[in-house]
């Protein structure tokens, strides 16, 4: 049963691939905002209503249970490190070929038929909570405006503090919604189940709680490296990683105190969003080149600083089990 289950997992993650990919390469573009005008993420998200659909059937016709508790750390650890190369798998192709992450609604399949089909557990043990959801995303948006707004308020008040003029030029607002649906129900929905969700769930049950947000969020830093690859950058590359790596702690601590993935999912959706929604004024980054290393320094590490203390306090204080 159990070997019946991984193939149709397996055949349906690389089916729900080959979609995405065939529709990607027959319809090219060179949008990398992730706008809805592009076909294979307007597919990507369509795609989502069979999982969405087929998961509530079979739950509710399905006795699960929380199975995770009764795995060995060999057993637990080589379902992680299955799941996390199937995943690179069709990730490394997807931004080497289009330059694209097609790879996040495959994702969200494996993972959901991974713990639902394969392990026979009930996805809300992984964070994966649909009760209270108009609370769970006014969390979402109270968290950003804690991790992401902190961050960028106290950068472009640094940079306009240093050269006397912001280097946000506009906002603009079509870019951000028209992005925000992929950015959110597949990026933020197909990373943080599976990072935050399936694998510090399971860290958790064998590690210390310190150890699980810690091997998860390297992971999820090294997940990012294949945005460098070519051309090979290895200099962005580590910067990619490590602030990657500094939202994964971020993230994986209000997982555990939360233990509930939906406000992450609008947070990681908002974040990737607003930032596509800036419009930069190259006249005021040519300013900040030319300023001080001091200067460069300090708008490239305090917001991170000052962000990271205030999102923690957040957390430790404010942040509770849902």
């Amino acid at each position: 049963m159990i070997e019946r289950s991984a193939l149709k997992t397996g055949l349906t993650y690389f089916t729900v691939t080959l979609i995405v990919f065939l529709a990607a390469y027959g319809f090219p573009t060179e949008d990398t905002t992730g706008s809805l005008s592009s076909v294979p993420i307007f597919l990507s998200i369509a795609l989502l209503a069979p999982i969405y659909i087929w998961h509530r059937r079979y739950a509710s016709r399905t006795n699960l249970g929380e199975a995770v508790e009764e795995r060995s750390k060999p057993s637990m650890m080589l379902r992680i490190l299955i799941l996390y190369l199937l995943a690179m798998a069709v990730r490394i192709p997807s931004v080497l070929w289009f330059n694209m992450p097609y790879e996040k609604t495959p994702l969200i399949f494996l993972t959901i038929l991974t713990i639902v089909l394969l392990e026979k557990t009930d996805s809300s043990v992984f964070g994966w909570k649909s009760s209270n959801l108009g609370a769970s995303l006014a969390k979402g948006v109270i968290f950003y405006l804690v991790f992401g707004g902190s961050m960028l308020l106290t950068e472009y008040l640094l940079i306009y503090l240093f050269i006397g003029q912001t280097e946000l030029g506009a906002f603009n607002t079509f870019i951000f919604l028209s992005v925000m649906p992929f950015h959110t129900l597949c990026v933020g929905i197909s990373e943080e189940g599976l990072f935050r969700g399936y694998i510090q769930t399971h860290l958790e049950k064998r590690f210390t709680f310190r150890k699980a947000i810690l091997f998860q969020a390297l992971a999820f830093g090294v997940w990012h490296f294949v945005w460098d690859l070519s051309p090979f950058n290895p200099f962005g590359m580590a910067i990619y990683i490590a602030s990657t790596f500094f939202w994964g702690l971020i993230a994986g601590y209000f997982y555990g105190k939360s233990r509930n993935l939906v406000p992450l999912f609008l947070t990681h959706g908002l974040w990737n969003s607003v930032i596509t929604g800036f419009v930069m004024d190259v006249a005021a980054q040519h300013a900040l080149e030319g300023a001080s290393m001091s200067s460069q320094v300090l708008v490239a590490f305090l917001p991170y600083i000052l962000s990271g203390v205030l999102t923690f306090l957040y957390i430790k204080y404010l942040v509770r089990d849902d």
